[in-house]
């Protein structure tokens, strides 16, 4: 019997499915990451990938030097945000079997050298970590193995197929192998393999051309097999497009093409070298034509997104949880979006809280796993509690909070995949994910030279140079592998179709001139074709975009008791106010930080309000006042509360020069209500007695001498210019006492610019008496809440 090892799970599928109808024992075929695992062993268990991050992040933080000189902080969460550099680094070496000090013997110029001493360091910590608690992982595995001949004894060879370049381990295991076992070495040739292929040394006697397929027996040294491997198609169908969403249409296009000049759906394939071009596609795949070898993402679970919305808000210093249970309804609502998220998701947020800088319950933990879970389908349930069970492992050994094993987990589960359901014949998947297959029909978009080739994380530490001198991965070597699995792909099909973007910031890939292919540009559709085809059947409906004009109608102001509030602006906004008290149409609801303003002054008069019902009426205590702010805290940002600290000295000197002078506080937020408005009656200048019904709040009045009124408005921001605002309050409390503003910006009490007098006031009630008829229309629309109705101004 034989063993096959393939590179991608599909390729194993696929070999399965050719035996679909024949009764003859079929070899076993396996990936190769299985393959290794089974035929190299070490003693000790396999450390979970939460262990080995743990355990490289005190590597990192017994190497002093790491983040001074390399820039890596080995603090917990810019770790564990920045781990893959080193562990995608480390695994490298590895798998070629270089150590540092071979690198540093190929720096001619020394300039890695410190770098590199501290890398080697990092590493040899993180293995003696792994040897300390009996565990190994990839790393340490390549160093400690023994092979397992066991798992071998009931195959009689082993077919490797090479789907790009070996590494030194893998050369080094199959020439292993071969000593005991018929190892057989599938492979094709291409002008990018040619040159890395005749450098291994068991292949390096033969006689290798391009374009060949070969099988070649590791263990007697001879050629099996050769056959020539000739492209199907000479000529690439190219397309290029300003806006990347433009592809999808071509996607479409060009599969409907293929079906039509013959070709089956199913043995078509969408290769994305950026995966996130999946997101455009399952958009708008109406017909529901592809299916995604990559599956679906658990970012785009629900039970992720949950977990997320929880550790994002808890993470937050200044957050403050809005426990209003009918938080979308509520008029009053401020909305932001963590709270936004908490409520739609009805998370129990206040016990999480409680619970997120604590060492972790590992109980409470899995609880709250569990109920995040409670919806979701048997397939994600699965792989969550996988997850949770090394975690369990995990907690033998370690002590984290909840928030740091909460941040691990997210960064760990973010990459897991769901299985796509109900998919079309049409198959999109990535570039390595199409490693040695075959399909008679390929469609590649992106092809664009920031994307092609994908660049390593490996680059950041060495140069090109010091690579080849030390037998590395060079980078026209990695380049050459990623030009081998696109040239593959092309030659095995009968039909080849490129796209990718052209415009002021992004170019075609080089490696489109490089394939030995010729390119037929097209011109047979305009961009504007393709833009229409996005549209489907939607039939679009012309829209009316111009400016309603302002109304004009009859409108009683004093129908009702009359505020400051609706007759100011009445008098500067008046399409404000038509939307407003006539139409009653309620404001759209802005998030937090577009009322960061309003809430600050709403929380001054609160503050000053609890304070002067509580002490003394003609004293400002600043300590007092600032235990109060401390209370309220938690309901402004840090910058907020630090200016407040600082009025409050100010306004605290500003009061004793007040008080000193006699005056006293009488009256908080005095209050007149429509259930008892006040009627204020006047003379007009043709000598007629009328009246009208005003309600409001005033800030403040106090007495000076026990005797004369003061009526006190604060005011956090600008005091507006020819204001009726001091008449009013004066008409609706104490037509004789004295009105100003405290303005709390200078600490000083003003009647502000060009204020209007209460006789000034009295005029205005008797012209707007005359009146009935008014046009609506606003001096200034940039504050109106209202003004997309209007405007119709879309942009």
């Amino acid at each position: 019997m034989k063993l096959l090892v393939f590179s991608s799970s599909r390729k194993i599928k696929e070999y399965y499915n050719s035996f679909k109808n024949q009764d003859s024992l079929i070899d076993n075929a396996i990936l190769i990451e299985d393959f290794l695992e089974n035929v190299c062993l070490v003693k000790g268990r396999k450390a979970s990938e939460y262990e080995s991050l743990l355990f490289m992040q005190e590597a990192c933080k017994q190497s002093k030097d790491l983040e001074q000189k390399l820039g890596i902080s080995s603090e917990f969460f810019a770790f564990l945000r920045n781990n893959e550099y080193l562990f995608s680094f480390f695994k490298e070496l590895c798998l070629e079997k270089k150590d540092i000090q071979e690198l540093k013997n190929n720096d001619y110029y020394a300039a890695y050298n410190e770098h590199l001493e501290i890398l080697d360091e990092v590493l040899k910590n993180y293995l003696n970590l792994l040897k300390t608690q009996n565990l190994y992982d990839n790393l340490s595995l390549i160093r400690d193995y023994f092979i397992h001949w066991d798992f071998l004894e009931d195959y009689e060879s082993i077919i490797y197929d090479m789907q790009g370049f070996l590494s030194t381990f893998e050369k080094d295991l199959l020439k292993e192998l071969s000593k005991r076992k018929s190892v057989i070495l599938k492979f094709n040739t291409s002008v990018f393999n040619l040159e890395y292929l005749k450098s291994l040394d068991f292949l390096e006697h033969l006689n290798l051309e391009i374009n060949k397929s070969y099988e070649f027996n590791i263990s007697t040294k001879e050629m099996l097999k050769q056959d020539a491997f000739d492209s199907k198609n000479t000529s690439i169908k190219v397309q290029s497009f300003e806006l990347r969403s433009l592809q999808v249409a071509y996607v479409m296009n060009e599969i409907a093409t293929f079906i039509h000049e013959g070709l089956k759906a199913e043995n078509i394939v969408v290769i994305t070298p950026d995966e996130s071009f999946c997101e455009l596609l399952k958009l708008l795949d109406k017909n529901n034509n592809l299916n995604f070898a990559s599956g679906k993402s658990i970012q785009e679970s629900e039970f992720y997104q949950k977990l997320r919305a929880l550790y994002l808000s808890a993470n937050l210093e200044d957050f403050d949880f809005n426990e209003t249970k009918d938080y979308f309804e509520d008029k009053k609502t401020i909305f932001d979006y963590h709270n936004s998220l908490l409520h739609y998701f009805e998370l129990e947020f206040k016990e999480f809280k409680r619970h997120f800088n604590q060492k972790c319950d590992l109980e409470y933990f899995n609880a709250l796993l569990e109920r995040l879970l409670e919806n979701e389908n048997d397939e994600l349930k699965f792989l969550i509690k996988e997850q949770m069970l090394f975690i369990a492992d995990l907690f033998k050994n370690q002590t984290l909070k909840l928030k740091e094993l909460l941040e691990l987990f997210l960064i760990q589960i973010k990459s897991l995949k769901l299985s796509s359901v109900g998919g079309g014949k049409v198959v999109v998947m990535g570039l390595l994910e199409s490693r040695g297959l075959c399909f008679d029909g390929v469609i590649i978009v992106d092809f664009n030279d920031d994307i092609i080739p994908k660049r390593s994380v490996n680059e950041l530490f060495l140069n090109n140079e010091i690579r080849k001198n030390s037998g590395l991965i060079s980078y026209e070597r990695r380049e050459n592998l990623q030009r081998f699995y696109y040239e593959s792909l092309m030659k095995n099909a009968q039909k080849i179709s490129i796209s990718y973007v052209e415009n002021e910031e992004k170019i075609k890939s080089r490696f489109l001139d490089e394939l030995a292919f010729k390119c037929d540009t097209q011109t047979e559709f305009t961009q504007k074709a393709y833009l229409q085809a996005l549209k489907f059947d939607y039939k679009p409906i012309k829209l009316d975009l111009k400016p309603l004009d302002a109304p004009v109608l009859k409108h009683k102001l004093f129908d009702k008791p009359l505020s400051f509030s609706r007759l100011n602006l009445f008098l500067k906004q008046k399409r404000t106010y038509y939307y407003r008290y006539i139409l009653n149409l309620l404001e759209p609801r802005a998030f937090l930080e577009q009322n960061r303003a309003k809430n600050l002054g709403i929380l001054i008069h609160k503050l000053l309000e609890l304070y002067y019902k509580n002490n003394e009426k003609n004293h400002f205590d600043e300590k007092k006042f600032l235990i109060l702010l401390e209370n309220e805290k938690h309901t402004i940002n840090a910058l907020d509360f630090e200016i407040l600290k600082l009025k409050s000295h100010h306004f605290a000197q500003s009061e004793k020069k007040h008080f000193e002078q006699g005056f006293k506080v009488s009256e908080l937020e005095y209050k007149i209500s429509e259930d008892n408005p006040k009627i204020f009656q006047f003379q007009t200048p043709l000598g007629q007695v009328k009246s009208v019904d005003l309600i409001g709040q005033i800030d403040r009045i106090d007495t000076l001498l026990g005797k004369d009124k003061l009526i006190i408005d604060y005011k956090n921001g600008k005091i507006e210019e020819n204001s009726y605002q001091l008449a009013f309050y004066k008409a609706l409390s104490f037509e004789n006492a004295d009105a100003k503003f405290y303005d709390l910006n200078d600490f000083v009490l003003k009647t502000g610019k060009n204020t209007k007098t209460l006789e000034e006031l009295k005029e205005l009630f008797s012209e707007l008496l005359e009146q009935d008829e008014f046009e609506f229309e606003n001096e200034k629309d940039t504050y109106c809440p209202y003004k997309l109705i209007y405007k119709k101004d879309l942009k």
